[in-house]
């Protein structure tokens, strides 16, 4: 039986570290042995100099494990592997060089600058609005040091000509265009089966604890508490719909934004302040974090789900895809990750679409929901499952 190892953050909590389970059962499932060869991010993510020198002995480590196995995948989120771009680079670099049969999977490979952002910052500026123009300026400066991390680690996968996965045709196409690179292939990120059986029963326990009624309509939105997200949008929302409509947040601080001694997330406080102003508290409902067969039961039972994402160049969302594949309704705004998903799987049609940071036509969509038309082209679609992901990791990793 052959070994595969999957570099990744596995006893995290974090989309990664579920997609790497997903990946090993779905893979083991085909008759090969596959484990995890875990980051530590207690060391990786630090910036303190004698924690660098100790992750750098934890990579060399992983390096020499590596040899063992008949191939690697290597799950690319820059934040996985440092804080400093340096770190960054040369340690996913080490691990690439470890075995001869490696791919990468590059799960958010920006390499082209969102030039309207530094447009906006300019007009701010000419306007004197300083504040608001230093704040796009820096934020553009941090997307473009992401930008030069994965240049080159890129670079350096194109001239190794090392397999190559990612979730958008958009990333495959800026790939080959500015390093002149085709051994890439495209695959949306899958967590479920497409036969996969739900249940509403825990949706039921929440509503007769919360005492909810039948003409009570349950919008979640689900995942980390990030400011990406656009709980705030939501929230703003809900304010637009009748008082049965309950809003809940199903998911909790992603642990890496936790400080010491911090008293609340100001993120977090942002929300509970502006459900207080708005006096929603007995409409906006923080539920926490819930295991993943739970999560997935909760996105396939609540009435609507809300995917309010501001654009932040994220190629994949593993919740959206969760979401697309089990909820009734779906309203995603028109980040360019949808847009990316919805050219490649065209027969989803249990969503609608809003303009980004628009709470009215949100709210408007979801009372009178009607979902995308299917488009008039019959041809099938390539089935995109877990096996055809499973099948793609395994070829691509074993020569």
């Amino acid at each position: 039986m052959k070994k595969i190892a999957i570099v990744s953050s596995f006893s995290e909590s974090c989309g990664n570290a579920y997609f790497t389970h997903v990946l090993i059962d779905s893979m083991t499932a085909k008759g090969y042995q596959v484990e995890c060869v875990g980051l530590n991010l207690l060391l990786t993510q630090s910036a303190n100099k004698k924690v660098r020198a100790k992750a750098e002995r934890h990579i060399n480590e992983l390096c020499n494990k590596l040899k063992e196995y008949d191939g690697v995948n290597i799950q690319f989120e820059a934040g996985l592997y440092g804080t400093m771009p340096g770190d960054i680079v040369e340690r996913t670099i080490k691990l690439l060089r470890a075995n001869p049969n490696t791919s990468i999977t590059l799960h958010s490979p920006r390499l082209i600058q969102d030039n309207a952002t530094e447009r906006e910052a300019i007009k701010m500026a000419l306007k004197l609005k300083l504040r608001s123009a230093m704040r796009m300026y820096f934020g553009s400066l941090r997307a473009n040091i992401s930008m030069k991390v994965n240049e080159k680690v890129i670079r350096f996968v194109a001239r190794n000509n090392i397999n190559t996965i990612v979730h958008t045709n958009r990333a495959k196409e800026q790939i080959e265009l500015l390093f002149d690179y085709k051994n890439v292939e495209v695959h949306p990120l899958k967590f479920v089966d497409s036969d996969i059986q739900t249940n509403d029963s825990i949706l039921k326990e929440i509503k007769s604890n919360y005492g909810f009624d039948e003409n009570n309509k349950i919008i979640g939105v689900f995942g980390f508490v990030n400011e990406y997200k656009g709980h705030s949008l939501a929230i703003k929302a809900l304010t637009q719909l009748p008082a049965n409509y309950k809003l809940m947040f199903f998911g909790r601080q992603h642990p890496q934004t936790i400080k010491n001694n911090e008293l609340v997330n100001k993120y977090i406080e942002t929300l509970q302040l502006q459900v207080k102003k708005l006096r929603l508290e007995n409409r906006v409902f923080f539920m926490g974090e819930y295991g993943n067969e739970d999560f997935i039961n909760l996105a396939s039972s609540v009435d609507f789900v809300w995917l309010p994402y501001v654009e932040n160049g994220q190629d994949g969302s593993g919740i959206a895809s969760i979401c697309f594949d089990v909820s009734k309704r779906v309203l995603c705004s028109s980040s360019f990750a949808f847009d990316e998903l919805f050219k490649i799987v065209k027969k989803y049609n249990n969503y609608a679409r809003f303009d980004i940071g628009n709470y009215m036509e949100l709210a408007t969509k979801t009372r009178y929901f009607m979902p995308q038309s299917l488009p008039s082209d019959t041809t099938p679609d390539r089935d995109y499952t877990l096996s055809s992901q499973a099948d793609l990791y395994i070829n691509k990793s074993v020569k």
